[in-house]
C-alpha cells in the first residue's frame, strides 16, 4: 500500500513538474511572442513617426512654394506696370526687406555695351533691414563682369573659399558670402543682381525671383530703347527738338522754382550749304555727326543737347550764369574749330558762330530766350562768322 501512495506520489509529482516545466516553456513562448509584438508596433510607431514628420515637411515645403509663387504672381503685377528701372527696383527692394530678412545689401547693375565690351551703364542698390549705415558699394565692376563670363551662370562665393575673388570685387570685411546672377535678354547679359550675406537656404527663392526680375528688365530696356528711338535724332544721336522743347519748359519751370539762372545757346555750322554742295550730303552727314559728338563731348550730364533743324544746335546749361555760359560757348567753338573732320576720304576743317541768352535776364519764357539766342547767332555771322555772342553784350573773341 505504501509502495502504491509512493508511486502515486512520484506520478502526480512528476506531471506536476511537467506541468510547470510547460507553463514555463509556454510563458517564456508568450513573452517572447509579446516582445517581437511589442518591438514590431516600437517600429510602426517609428515608422510613422518618421512618416508623419516627412509629410509635415512636404506639407510646409508645399505650403512655402504655394506662398511663393503667389507672392511672386503679386510682385509680377505690381511691376508688370512699371516702366522706369527705379520703379521696379522699389517694388523688388521692398520685397526683397520683407522675405529676405537677413541679407546685407543688394544691387542691380545695368550694362550697356560699348566697342565690343560690356561696361556699366547705371546702378541701383538697397540695404537690408539689419543696416544702419548706407552700406555704400566700392564693388569692382569690370571684375565682376569678368567673372560672370569666365563662369557663364550665377557665382556664389564664400571668404573663406574665395578670398582672392573677394579682393579683386573690393569687397569689405562686413561681407561674407556673395551671389551674383546675370541677368540675359536674348542670350546677352544686360545686367547683373547682386547679393551678399544671403543664407544659402535662400539661394534658391533669390533665383527665382530673378528670374523673374530679368524679364521686367528686358522689358524696361525695350521700352526705353523705342523711347530713345522717339527722342534722340538718328544721325547725331542727340534729342530732337521736339522732346528738347518739353525738357526746356521743364528746366525753365524748375529754374524759376528755385531761382536758377541757366544759359540757352544756338550754335550754327557755318557755311555748311557751301559744304554740300562742294563734297555732298553723306559727307556733310558726317559733319553734322561729328559737329554733335564735340558738343556732347564738351557739355555735363545735365546739360540739354538737341539738333534743332539742319545745320542748327541746341544747348541747354542749367544753373549756369552769362559769364560761365560764355566759357562754355567759346569752349565748343574752340573745339570744333580746332577739330579736322574726316568724312571719306576728305579731311575738312569747319567752325561755327554761337548765339547765347539768359534765363532770366533776357526773357523768362522759352520763345523769348530762343528769338534772343537767335538775334546773339545773326549778330555772329554778320561779325564774320566762328564767333561766341552774347545777346545784349558786347562780342568777346
Amino acid at each position: 500500500m505504501n509502495s502504491i501512495n509512493v508511486m502515486y506520489t512520484i506520478l502526480v509529482f512528476g506531471f506536476l513538474l511537467l506541468g510547470f516545466i510547460k507553463y514555463r516553456q509556454t510563458i517564456g513562448e508568450m513573452r517572447k511572442e509579446w516582445g517581437t509584438r511589442l518591438q514590431a508596433k516600437e517600429e510602426a510607431c517609428r515608422e510613422f513617426s518618421e512618416e508623419s514628420s516627412r509629410l509635415e515637411a512636404l506639407v510646409s515645403e508645399i505650403i512655402n512654394k504655394e506662398i511663393m509663387v503667389v507672392t511672386l504672381y503679386e510682385i509680377t503685377k505690381s511691376m508688370s506696370v512699371s516702366i522706369k528701372f527705379n520703379s521696379i527696383f522699389s517694388i523688388f527692394s521692398a520685397f526683397l526687406k520683407e522675405n529676405f530678412a537677413s541679407f546685407r545689401k543688394s544691387e542691380l547693375v545695368i550694362l550697356k555695351g560699348i566697342d565690343g565690351r560690356l561696361t556699366v551703364d547705371r546702378t541701383y542698390r538697397v540695404c537690408g533691414v539689419k543696416e544702419t549705415d548706407l552700406c555704400e558699394s566700392k564693388m569692382g565692376y569690370g571684375a565682376l563682369i569678368e567673372l560672370l563670363i569666365e563662369n557663364v551662370n550665377a557665382v556664389y562665393l564664400t571668404r573663406e573659399k574665395d578670398e582672392l575673388d573677394f579682393v579683386k570685387l573690393h569687397m569689405d570685411k562686413e561681407t561674407f558670402v556673395f551671389f551674383a546672377i546675370p541677368l540675359l535678354s536674348e542670350r546677352k547679359m544686360v545686367g547683373i543682381l547682386t547679393v551678399e550675406n544671403l543664407p544659402f537656404d535662400d539661394i534658391e527663392r533669390f533665383t527665382i525671383l530673378a528670374a523673374q526680375f530679368a524679364l521686367e528688365i528686358k522689358k524696361v530696356l525695350l521700352y526705353e530703347t523705342v523711347e530713345e528711338l522717339a527722342i534722340t535724332d538718328g544721325l547725331t544721336e542727340l534729342y530732337v527738338r521736339r522732346y528738347f522743347f518739353e525738357r526746356l519748359e521743364e528746366e525753365l519751370k524748375r529754374s524759376k522754382r528755385h531761382n536758377f539762372k541757366f544759359i540757352f545757346l544756338m550754335i550754327d555750322i557755318d557755311n555748311f550749304k557751301t559744304i554740300n554742295d562742294t563734297y555732298g550730303h553723306l559727307v556733310g552727314d558726317v559733319i553734322l555727326k561729328d559737329v554733335g559728338r564735340i558738343i556732347k563731348e564738351n557739355s555735363r550730364e545735365i546739360d540739354l543737347a538737341a539738333r534743332y533743324g539742319g545745320e542748327e544746335y541746341s544747348l541747354v546749361l542749367p544753373n549756369t550764369g552769362r559769364e560761365d555760359g560764355r566759357v562754355v560757348a567759346e569752349r565748343i567753338r574752340g573745339r570744333i574749330e580746332e577739330n579736322i573732320f574726316k568724312a571719306y576720304d576728305e579731311r575738312l576743317k569747319v567752325t561755327v558762330s554761337v548765339g547765347v541768352s539768359v534765363y532770366p535776364d533776357d526773357s523768362s519764357e522759352v520763345k523769348g530766350l530762343v528769338e534772343k539766342a537767335d538775334k546773339a547767332l545773326y549778330a555772329a555771322k554778320d561779325s564774320g562768322k566762328n564767333i561766341v555772342s552774347v545777346y545784349g553784350k558786347p562780342r568777346i573773341n
